[in-house]
């Protein structure tokens, strides 16, 4: 296990993103322990808060989250991080420097749209647009 201390502004973010990842869960966003959640660590962009491999988004708190290299070091918490957290996040976090978190989920919504032969979002009414430009799909 490896420990630091945090300052007052990390542990605010880890308690944000713990947080997040919880009412997540509570609200379906999650499809088994594959999900990553990210955030940078405050006044660093060269790590970043993920939560460790194995352990669903019900269970996260503050003290389980990992800090992260861009390497896939684990410089501060227990546990791995995910291959494709650090593959995914790292490098939208590097590409995108005020993407300061991110969100990745496999909730069935989404299984279920990449499923279809022409899976685009569409921004067809009011309650998409607020998304309009805000909204990136890896996908063909």
């Amino acid at each position: 296990m490896l420990r630091t201390r945090d300052d007052d502004a990390t542990i605010e973010a880890r308690r944000d993103l713990a947080a997040a990842q919880r009412w997540a869960a509570r609200l379906g966003l999650s499809e088994g322990i594959c999900n990553h959640f990210s955030l940078m660590v405050p006044d660093r962009d060269d790590r970043f808060l993920v939560n460790p491999q194995g352990l669903h988004w019900a269970e996260m708190t503050a003290g389980s989250l990992l800090v992260v290299d861009g390497e896939g070091h684990v410089v501060a918490g227990d546990g791995v991080v995910e291959p494709t957290a650090l593959f995914i996040h790292w490098r939208v976090h590097v590409r995108h420097p005020r993407a300061r978190c991110v969100l990745h989920t496999h909730m069935p919504w989404a299984t279920a749209l990449t499923s279809l032969a022409d899976p685009r979002l569409r921004m067809v009414n009011q309650n998409s647009l607020r998304f309009f430009g805000r909204v990136v799909c890896d996908g063909d």
